[in-house]
């Protein structure tokens, strides 16, 4: 046992390696990097990919744990960061997803140790303005939605002023957006601004032109995003955007070509509430 180690994180540190052993892996344990002056938990090799494991059972920042992934990547490692029994006694918080994240088939996933089933889990980040604990195939409440958002107005939100500020020079309300700003299918986890306000940045950036995908991309840069670890930043608003483009490419909103987007027509503003609340029923 290293000096200061738990006989939890002992114990499913040698569980882990089980179970890599199980899935053919070569396992090596407590190997000295040199070249990043790092030891992960485990170095796992299958054929001529290597896996560096770290088993997370203490807290760490999200700089922490993105130089240790930085480090191992340096290297051509794939890393996982494993949590363990500590941070499954809880409910997690968005801030903690967004620090061991990792891309993973398309998916931002979090992936979890568990010992009574003696495997790993990963489990999928989505999000839905006004919903929690959401699964892909979840939909978003357009009434509730679209109630919050008037109620963000009414309440006169740091966010709401912001945004009516940028809109009434346009002669618009914010709660007269279109509708396809409210995110109804669910969106790869990671902003700290609503749903909502990635999707009416990029609509405001089409109309004034067709953009390049880095163009829509570094508006959402300037959204409000958590503190990314284990995965960068511009890789998940990436990420973001993607589902994005995809969604209104389906609706007919907007068209690609290559790596330019623009918008069919323009998406129909709403007077007020009644108005836009109006075309549901």
């Amino acid at each position: 046992m290293a000096e200061g180690e738990s006989s939890e994180h002992l114990l499913g540190k040698l569980q882990l390696a089980d179970f890599f052993e199980n899935l053919g892996g070569v396992v090596e344990m407590e190997v000295w990097l040199p070249e990043i002056k790092q030891r992960p938990d485990l170095v796992v090799s299958f054929d001529n990919v290597k896996i560096a494991v770290e088993f997370q059972c203490a807290p760490i920042t999200a700089q922490r744990v993105s130089e240790r992934t930085r480090g191992f990547e340096t290297l051509g490692m794939d890393v996982v960061w494993a949590l363990g029994p500590t941070y499954q006694r809880k409910k997690l918080q968005q801030a903690t997803w967004a620090k061991f994240a990792r891309m993973r088939d398309g998916r931002l996933q979090v992936a979890f140790w568990r010992p009574k089933k003696q495997r790993v889990e990963w489990q999928e980040w989505w999000r839905l303005d006004c919903r929690n604990r959401v699964r892909e195939q979840d939909a978003g409440d357009p009434y509730r939605q679209l109630l919050k958002l008037q109620q963000l107005v009414t309440q006169r939100s740091e966010v709401s002023r912001r945004w009516q500020k940028q809109l009434y020079r346009q002669g618009r309300s914010l709660v007269g957006m279109p509708w396809i700003c409210h995110r109804l299918q669910a969106m790869p986890g990671g902003a700290r601004a609503s749903q909502w306000e990635l999707s009416l940045g990029v609509l405001l950036a089409l109309e004034k032109g067709p953009k390049t995908v880095g163009q829509l991309q570094a508006v959402l840069m300037k959204c409000a995003w958590f503190k990314f670890g284990a995965t960068e930043k511009p890789a998940i608003v990436g990420l973001w955007l993607s589902r994005l483009i995809a969604e209104w490419q389906a609706e007919g909103v907007i068209t690609q070509d290559d790596n330019r987007v623009w918008l069919n027509q323009m998406a129909d503003w709403y007077a007020d509430y009644q108005h836009k609340l109006s075309v549901l029923d």
